[in-house]
């Protein structure tokens, strides 16, 4: 399909987003599988359930639209699970991993408030209010995220920085 307008390119970007998310969400069960002793265990769960949660309003969005997601593979997404794979290869300590996660987090949480911001200014653009409505309810989501990773992170480095 040739992206020829502002909609065929919404369509592209929402299509990525889609695909980010459902990747994001797959790299979240990895990271579970490497921390499920961790004390982050709890909330990677809550990410897991918010991630299907944001994966289903972009499906509404689709439906809204009546039309299907394109085949779109978001690469950065692939990008941070070989990364994520290369890091626990080196088999890290359990701190060492909390931290790694939490960084990870921010920087998936951060990636798609970019993503989200972009798509509902479009979408606003477009005339599909219903649309931005439910973009926004995955950004202020990822919003949430980062605040809560940038305060744990916060906490870890304070809990490393007094074992040192």
């Amino acid at each position: 399909m040739a992206l020829d307008n502002p909609a065929d390119l919404f369509l592209y970007e929402l299509s990525g987003m889609y695909d980010a998310e459902r990747k994001s969400n797959q790299l979240v069960g990895e990271i579970l599988g490497q921390a499920e002793q961790s004390p982050l265990a709890q909330i990677l769960r809550a990410q897991q359930q918010q991630g299907q949660q944001k994966i289903q309003n972009l499906e509404t969005c689709f439906a809204m639209m009546e039309t299907e997601p394109m085949d779109v593979s978001c690469t950065t997404l692939d990008g941070m699970r070989a990364e994520f794979q290369q890091f626990t290869s080196q088999r890290p300590s359990t701190e060492t991993l909390e931290i790694y996660t939490v960084d990870a987090e921010t920087k998936l949480a951060h990636f798609g408030m970019a993503g989200y911001r972009g798509l509902i200014d479009k979408a606003l653009l477009m005339g599909e209010t219903q649309c931005a409505q439910v973009l926004q309810t995955n950004l202020v989501q990822k919003q949430e995220n980062a605040g809560t990773f940038e305060r744990i992170s916060h906490e870890l480095g304070q809990r490393v920085t007094m074992n040192v």
